[in-house]
């Protein structure tokens, strides 16, 4: 876990894969509503607090967002509210970054050379193939602007909303989950 505050209401916290781990939670199950996420936020304020050496209370007026980590892990910004003009909601709110991408195939020599170029040197990029006919979907769990550009050379590339990867996962057949980028590189 690396903390650090760039501002003095403001708290970067980075989880590695090993961190969420031993918190017990994943990116896409956290959700403020639950018990489970609001105990990894009072968990992370606390060790927050303990490395900053000030004390950060989780009833005060915050907004936390989330954005996950191509390596499996995410990173969680705090911004404390309090003593800010009252135009912030008055709760806590949780924002996730959809950092997720569909990319459509029409052909498998497309999606076999994208995979080749989407794959970094010692990276695994947490990613999932599907299939509805003779359509291939790549959903990867990372993005960036140069992995986006590379991947449009190839397929349609387009942001994944929680909704579209839902839907995806009901209706397509899966092919791999998790590594598909990995297993398409074998």
């Amino acid at each position: 876990m690396k903390i650090n505050s760039p501002a003095e209401d403001r708290i970067v916290v980075d989880l590695t894969k090993q961190d969420m781990l031993e918190l017990d939670i994943t990116y896409e199950d956290m959700d403020y509503s639950t018990i489970e996420t609001r105990r990894v936020i009072w968990t992370v304020l606390g060790e927050a607090g303990k490395a900053l050496g000030r004390e950060f209370d989780p009833s005060r007026r915050m907004i936390i967002e989330a954005s996950p980590k191509s390596e499996g892990g995410c990173t969680l910004c705090f911004t404390i509210l309090d003593g800010r003009k009252n135009r912030f909601p008055q709760k806590h709110t949780l924002r996730k970054q959809e950092d997720n991408l569909i990319c459509d195939f029409d052909n498998l020599d497309g999606l076999f050379r994208a995979a080749a170029e989407a794959a970094a040197p010692g990276e695994n990029i947490r990613s999932s193939l599907f299939e509805l006919n003779g359509t291939y979907r790549l959903i990867l769990g990372y993005s960036s602007e140069t992995l986006r550009n590379i991947l449009s050379e190839f397929c349609t590339v387009r942001n994944c909303s929680r909704l579209i990867y839902e839907h995806t996962r009901e209706h397509w057949h899966l092919l791999a989950e998790g590594n598909a980028v990995e297993l398409l590189n074998l």
